[in-house]
């Protein structure tokens, strides 16, 4: 089993939530249960007892997080390790949703983050590096790649990418709060819907996000950008398992079409719906100029 900080020596003791099948246990995942097992034992008093049967062998070498340790644990070689139910046999999944529904969003605010900074870094390199003379520029020194049409393009996209991700992670926070906040139940029960919802999409597309911004603001940095002095590359390498842990980005998907989607019969994906097209309706009503075609756009993407 891999854990990130599975081992280390910062608090007395340590403790792992385990998914485990019980003996007679349902097939799938239907029979998986919830353990905590810590590394010491505790007795009655609270004081550390015996030392678990859990150890980390081994710490795994990665494509980036390094600041973060992975360690891969072994439970039970020596007899067998001693773990505590937590909640219902059997309801090990329910039980850890209540972490990944948080901890989902958490890792799409990650992507959000990597994409700023690489933004951030990208648009400071493109102001500082000259090269070329870009049309009309009669100066005797060369202009800064930020003026390049090309560059120019990159980095509004990768700007624009990283707005987008962080909307849809901060609507999802709006609806997690509103769904404990809101005095009315039935408004609590609606936010808590759109909340489930938008989860999946917003960590499934802000780290898909972070990927590709990151990996846009290593092309802006050119042959640069691929050695490690100026830093792009790490925010690659780090952006890289946003996407792959707390659920693949392929298990959101599965997540969001079998599970989500069909939430109140479909009720809460069509009250989506129809929040985007009146969003649409506002732009066009407006006619404000400085929003170019960004309705017909709108319209098209919901329609």
């Amino acid at each position: 089993m891999l854990l990130s900080r599975g081992e280390h020596d910062m608090a007395d003791n340590i403790i792992h939530f385990v998914l485990a099948r019980l003996p007679g246990a349902p097939k799938g995942t239907r029979g998986i249960s919830l353990f905590l097992v810590p590394k010491f034992l505790v007795d009655a008093a609270g004081a550390l007892g015996a030392r678990n049967d859990v150890q980390c062998i081994s710490l795994e070498h990665k494509l980036g997080i390094h600041a973060s340790p992975t360690c891969t644990m072994v439970f039970g070689d020596h007899g067998g390790a001693t773990g505590f139910l937590v909640g219902v046999e059997n309801k090990g999944l329910a039980c850890m949703f209540t972490m990944m529904n948080s901890a989902r969003l958490n890792v799409g605010v990650q992507g959000v983050a990597i994409a700023e900074r690489a933004f951030q870094q990208a648009l400071g390199y493109a102001k500082e590096r000259r090269q070329g003379h870009v049309p009309g520029d009669m100066g005797e020194a060369m202009s800064p790649i930020v003026q390049h049409p090309g560059v120019a393009r990159m980095l509004m996209t990768m700007k624009a990418m990283t707005a987008a991700a962080r909307a849809i992670c901060l609507m999802t926070a709006d609806s997690i709060d509103r769904s404990r906040r809101e005095k009315d139940s039935f408004a609590r029960e609606r936010a808590a819907e759109r909340a489930s919802l938008l989860t999946p999409v917003a960590k499934a597309f802000s780290t898909d996000i972070g990927n590709e911004v990151a990996s846009l603001g290593i092309q802006v940095h050119g042959g640069m950008g691929y050695i490690e002095e100026t830093g792009a590359a790490q925010f690659l390498r780090d952006a890289r398992i946003a996407a792959i842990y707390e659920g693949t980005n392929g298990i959101q998907e599965i997540d969001l079409v079998q599970r989500k989607l069909a939430l109140s019969g479909g009720a809460a994906v069509h009250r989506e719906i129809a929040d985007m097209r009146a969003a649409a309706g506002v732009l066009r009503n407006s006619n404000a100029e400085n929003f170019g075609e960004m309705e017909l756009c709108l319209a098209e993407a919901v329609d």
